[in-house]
């Protein structure tokens, strides 16, 4: 146990000091999102009728913006890491010593729950720029843990898929983008499912990640589900469970392909 928490420090540290501490890309990569969320959020502001509260706009815009970084660290911080680990032949040292990856991505979680937090401070000064500082309100604490939870149980299965994927194909960058990009807006992670046209509702129910979205969307804006939220709960769970077994067997599945018949050269795109 001692060896693996001295591993997760060290991976800690390497990543802190050259992401947060020394690297000029994460000054400029949250300048470039503060610019990009401006010039994003810019022509809705514009279309907004007056009767449309803003407060309860930059509520939805914030929530919507959790989400989708939450996918994107999934995406990037974790499914596109296996890239970096391959490419510089840390992987096969990981599985050839038997020692593991949990620990690095121990290591790698708080700089990216950093970076997240960073991330978020700004967009909620361009929200409150643009349109009113979202007042964001619990309204059911138990079932902000709960989609908490499920979302969080839905982020590591979409990971592991994503990885797996990356392990048996060799190139990413297309998956990622694809995956990274459209499932938040496709399964309802950016809007609420009732406005969604109805035949994107109806696959986003039959996916795991609509579940999480809502019911977080009703713990902390009141805004009600497509169904009952305990149904939302249940069938969420049962959804998010699965697809977790799954996800776990399928990447355990690619790892044991690489040990037979060696770890492809990866590929940006």
């Amino acid at each position: 146990m001692y060896k693996l928490i001295r591993r997760a420090y060290a991976v800690f540290k390497a990543y802190f000091l050259s992401d947060i501490v020394r690297s000029k890309g994460f000054i400029y990569g949250l300048i470039s999102l503060s610019l990009w969320l401006m010039i994003f959020l810019m022509p809705m502001s514009l279309f907004i009728g007056e009767e449309q509260d803003p407060d309860v706009v930059a509520n939805y815009g914030f929530t919507a913006i959790l989400i989708f970084m939450l996918y994107s660290i999934a995406t990037w911080d974790f499914a596109a890491e296996l890239r970096f680990l391959i490419n510089q032949g840390i992987l096969e040292y990981y599985l050839s010593t038997n020692s593991g990856i949990i620990p690095h991505y121990t290591g790698l979680i708080p700089v990216s729950l950093m970076w997240l937090l960073l991330a978020l401070s700004i967009n909620y000064v361009v929200l409150s720029i643009v349109f009113n500082p979202p007042l964001l309100v619990i309204h059911n604490s138990l079932c902000l843990v709960l989609g908490l939870t499920m979302l969080f149980i839905v982020l590591i299965s979409y990971a592991l898929i994503l990885g797996g994927s990356l392990i048996s194909s060799g190139s990413s960058g297309f998956i990622l983008e694809i995956l990274g990009f459209i499932l938040p807006i496709a399964t309802g992670g950016l809007t609420p499912l009732s406005r969604l046209p109805e035949l994107f509702r109806i696959f986003a129910l039959y996916t795991p990640f609509s579940y999480p979205a809502e019911v977080i969307r009703y713990s902390i804006l009141g805004f009600e589900p497509v169904m009952s939220i305990e149904k939302m709960l249940l069938i969420g769970y049962v959804y998010s469970i699965i697809f977790l077994i799954v996800s776990i067997l399928y990447f355990k599945y690619q790892l044991k392909k690489i040990l037979k018949e060696g770890v492809r050269v990866t590929t940006l795109w």
